[in-house]
């Protein structure tokens, strides 16, 4: 080991006590090996190795502030040593200091471009950031210095499952294991790209093995029970979150996917863990301060108490909003564009043009409206693959590349569009969907926001089926404004903005219903399903061409992995407790009520039939 700089004292001295210190450090002593290093740094006080070694021997222990301040020595003594600006880094991301951290890694990548260790840290830093595009092109230039390093591997396969890139983060969690079979961390990231690809059952295996492997991993029993909760296992998703609790009980996010598993109850010992949690705004970033009150919220509702359930929804949807750009005019204007772009004129000429196919089905609305049970009733059919959540057909619109792909996602799209536009869209879109199921007569697509497109769909496939699901207006936006959605929902954060969003779609909703063909949507009121189900669903039924079947009644009992908001709800039988939720929450709503007053009215006009006494 050499030093950098001549010093006071005897330098064999010093190189002696410096390898007995570093014996010691290497099997673990240690308390002995810190007197060394103090030994040495008494006589030398700018002995770079003791300065650095110590400082790696305090951030072992921990002791961050001193190991920052030996680490600054040596890098004072040493600025152009890349291996103590990454160590550095290291102790100021221990200490949460993350850009911090970022700027000492980038200092030793400057010094040493190559330097594996630095670009994966520094990768790790920005993932914490919530940059995983940038943690990304980090995990990749350690790669190209060290392609065997496990580490990166894995990293790189978290970052890509936070991008939603789920088939490459697979491939590169597998990479990590090849080369290190009892990497659990590897093993829980593969079985969350899994997840994340829809092969549950594959994603609980490798959950089990991480788990296996290392036994206190906390996160590997959370996102156990996210599996399992997906696929209907209530109780043993409960459980998992239980455990992952009990190895970590400062981590928000549990509490709030053990909130959504289970009913809490008042002397819940849990119940008191989240209102201490909610109340560390110190030690809680920003996103676990939103998973703790929206956890305490649902856990307070269950036990009745709706002022302190609505006050920590409203504190959660406060952080969202910080973290949200949301431009409403933006947002309402693409809303009423799509009412003037032409539909109307583009159905009138190019109706039945489209690919012919009766296999889609389109179940549409706002969120947290009842799209959930009507997909699952639907799905409960022997000829009905229920796809959930799929983002096909915005896909297969870019996949007609010239204007119309690269205006997917502007209400113009429609004027763009000739009758082989809408054939080749409504061929591309049932090529997406019938991979996962080629032999089913419907297959469902979820996806709430494809109301948007309802004349799009129309055209591109004239004998698909459009359900559109309503409920209470007010209690859909409350529904919205106390769920935390896996996608934001920007406009969902306030009150008024939620009521105004509403508002939008609604008048979009009544145009597609006036210009539509006949036969092609039907309006499902999501409180008569809860009243009469067996109407409501051979209603549904017929509406997409099937027949009756009985299965449809126990749409709880049907083993499919749901990935929706609703995934609990939709595993019980109908219950009508969340009819008129939004009493419970009444002298908190004012500026929701203000901003739904017409719809409301109009809500209340379609569930009152008018009196026999009327003139």
């Amino acid at each position: 080991m050499k030093q950098r700089l001549p010093v006071q004292g005897n330098p064999s001295d010093s190189s002696t006590l410096l390898r007995r210190a570093l014996q010691l450090h290497r099997v673990g002593n240690l308390g002995r090996a810190e007197r060394l290093y103090k030994t040495v740094l008494a006589t030398q006080p700018d002995n770079f190795d003791a300065l650095r070694l110590q400082g790696i021997l305090q951030l072992q222990q921990r002791r961050h502030d001193e190991a920052a301040l030996s680490l600054r020595a040596a890098a004072r003594v040493a600025p152009t040593d890349a291996a103590v600006w990454k160590d550095l880094g290291i102790v100021q991301a221990a200490m949460g200091r993350l850009i911090e951290a970022v700027a000492c890694y980038d200092k030793a990548i400057a010094l040493e471009p190559d330097h594996a260790g630095a670009l994966s840290n520094r990768g790790a830093a920005l993932m914490e950031l919530k940059r995983p595009d940038d943690a990304l092109a980090s995990y990749d230039r350690a790669l190209a210095t060290n392609p065997h390093s496990a580490i990166a591997l894995n990293n790189r396969g978290y970052a890509l499952t936070k991008l939603g890139r789920a088939k490459e983060a697979l491939s590169s969690c597998e990479a990590a294991i090849a080369l290190k079979p009892d990497y659990f961390s590897a093993h829980s990231n593969r079985g969350v790209a899994l997840f994340q690809l829809g092969r549950e059952e594959e994603a609980l295996a490798s959950y089990d093995k991480a788990i296996a492997l290392k036994p206190d991993y906390a996160p590997a029993y959370d996102n156990k029970g996210a599996a399992l909760l997906r696929l209907g296992r209530v109780e043993e998703a409960s459980a998992a979150f239980e455990a992952a609790i009990r190895l970590a009980p400062k981590i928000a996010h549990y509490y709030h996917h053990l909130a959504i598993s289970k009913r809490f109850e008042r002397d819940d010992p849990r119940l008191r863990a989240m209102e201490a949690l909610a109340q560390e705004n110190s030690s809680l970033d920003s996103d676990e301060r939103i998973y703790a009150h929206f956890a305490l919220g649902k856990a307070l509702a269950d036990v009745e108490d709706y002022e302190g359930s609505f006050r920590h929804f409203s504190l959660g949807n406060v952080l969202k909003r910080k973290q949200t750009a949301y431009d409403e005019a933006r947002v309402l204007g693409d809303l009423e564009r799509r009412r003037a772009t032409g539909a109307r004129e583009s159905l009138n000429r190019h109706y039945g043009c489209g690919d012919p196919s009766p296999v889609p089905v389109f179940v549409v609305g706002m969120p947290r409206s009842g799209t959930t049970l009507v997909e699952q009733i639907l799905a409960s059919h022997g000829g009905v693959h229920g796809a959930g959540e799929i983002d096909d057909f915005d896909l297969a619109v870019a996949d007609l590349g010239g204007a119309a792909g690269s205006a997917v996602h502007r209400p113009e799209v429609i004027s763009y569009m000739s009758g082989d536009d809408f054939r080749r869209l409504g061929t591309n879109y049932l090529r997406r969907i019938q991979v996962a199921a080629p032999s089913a007569r419907r297959i469902v697509n979820k996806m709430t926001e494809n109301f948007r497109f309802a004349g799009l769909i129309a055209l591109a496939l004239p004998n698909a089926r459009i359900v559109h699901v309503r409920r209470d207006p007010v209690d859909t936006c409350v529904s919205c404004f106390s769920t935390l959605f896996v996608k934001n929902l920007s406009y969902a954060c306030d009150l008024a903005e939620l009521g105004r969003y509403y508002r939008a779609y609604e008048t979009l909703m009544n145009f597609w219903r006036d210009v539509l063909p006949q036969g092609v949507m039907i309006d499902v009121q999501y409180e008569d399903v809860i009243a009469d189900i067996e109407g409501q669903g051979r209603r549904i039924l017929d509406h997409c061409g099937l027949e009756w079947d009985p299965r449809c009644l126990d749409f709880h009992r049907h083993q499919r992995a749901v990935r929706t908001a609703s995934l609990a709800q939709v595993r019980r039988p109908l219950y009508a407790s969340s009819v008129g939720r939004w009493r419970r929450y009444e002298a908190f709503l004012e500026p929701l009520l203000a901003s739904l007053s017409p719809s409301i009215a109009s809500a209340d006009r379609r569930r009152s039939p008018p009196s026999a006494l009327a003139a």
